[in-house]
């Protein structure tokens, strides 16, 4: 969403699950969230010494898991159509795209986690391009009502609440509508 609202390069742009702006008086930012993302979030608005130690746990306890394992690692944050989801392969990937990533450490991460509770430095309403915006209902990581903030606030956007899907199945259903989408804009 920074890309088109603040760069004249951007043709278009989508998202998955967004984050709406943090401190917003008409969008409760933790509700309906997991239980680990609410501990978090209040970590990040502490700041970087808060948060850091419980990436550093995340992190680590990922290294010793099996995929099978991974549903129950991260339970607080699945609801039950992301939990039947993350299994097989997907979950293999998963835990696989967690572990590369935290191979450099779990600076990445902390950077998101403090952007997400900091100034965007634009408003939903300077965006020009065109946006697709794709949301489920049944998401406990970056809850419906994100989603429909940022719809009310994105000039023409193109939304998508997709009823009975998750933050994980969202992506993982519709990855292909979105990219085809954007191949589309250009």
């Amino acid at each position: 969403l920074a890309c088109a609202a603040l760069s004249p390069r951007c043709a278009a742009a989508a998202t998955f699950a967004s984050v709406g702006p943090y401190g917003e008086p008409d969008l409760d930012w933790v509700a309906g969230m997991g239980e680990d993302n609410v501990r978090e979030f209040a970590a990040a608005l502490e700041g970087e010494d808060a948060l850091r130690p419980l990436h550093e746990d995340f992190a680590a306890g990922i290294r010793e898991i099996t995929p099978e394992q991974l549903r129950d690692e991260l339970r607080t944050l699945l609801t039950p159509v992301d939990a039947a989801a993350l299994t097989g392969e997907y979950a293999a990937y998963l835990l696989e795209s967690f572990r590369v990533g935290f191979e450099p450490g779990v600076g990445g991460w902390l950077d998101d986690d403090l952007a997400f509770t900091r100034p965007w430095g634009f408003a939903p309403a300077d965006i020009s391009v065109p946006v697709q915006l794709w949301q489920g209902d049944q998401d406990l990581m970056v809850p419906h009502a994100h989603g429909e903030w940022l719809a009310r606030r994105i000039p023409g956007v193109e939304v998508h609440m997709a009823p009975g899907e998750g933050h994980l199945t969202v992506v993982d259903n519709h990855v292909g509508e979105v990219h085809a989408w954007l191949a589309s804009q250009l």
